[in-house]
């Protein structure tokens, strides 16, 4: 049956169909809103496409009771993923996680500035490679005073010639 559904019960809902979207297109859902939480559903069996093909993502616009088809570029912020997805995934689905990684710390960031917050300042980098350089002054070479001058004064430590062959 195809068409409109006009009976409420029957409506697409979010959070509980976005991994069934997910799982029968095998891509990211990307669910956004400003009428509640926005997330992404991965697919909860099998693994994404290979890494030079980067799989396409879908993203569902969610505005009072309807849902629109939007279209983005490739590597936009992703929101977080939908907590669900971890307790239900199976272990071939993990790898999906680590495909979007970037594009979730990217949105993490833009919700901070859209709050008002200032982002951390990014760590240095560490300098274990680099040698220490300590800038410890140089000592001024110092003039011993000498004793004895003269042969006669030295101690005389010759051995026995019976010792010495």
């Amino acid at each position: 049956m195809k068409g409109c559904a006009h009976l409420v019960d029957k409506w697409f809902t979010i959070p509980d169909m976005g991994h069934i979207v997910a799982n029968y297109y095998k891509r990211c859902v990307v669910v956004l809103t400003t009428l509640g939480k926005s997330e992404s559903f991965f697919p909860l069996r099998g693994s994404p496409l290979l890494a030079k093909q980067k799989t396409p993502l879908m993203y569902l616009g969610l505005i009072p009771n309807h849902f629109v088809l939007i279209f983005f570029k490739d590597a936009c912020p992703l929101p977080p993923l939908s907590t669900e997805w971890h307790n239900h995934k199976n272990e071939e689905a993990l790898t999906w996680e680590d495909e979007y990684l970037d594009q979730h710390d990217l949105f993490q960031k833009l919700m901070i500035i859209e709050e008002g917050k200032k982002l951390p300042q990014p760590k240095k980098e560490s300098k274990k490679a680099e040698p220490f350089l300590l800038d410890t002054p140089e000592k001024p070479k110092q003039q011993f005073e000498v004793i004895a001058e003269d042969e006669g004064n030295y101690i005389s430590l010759d051995l026995p010639q019976s010792l010495g062959d």
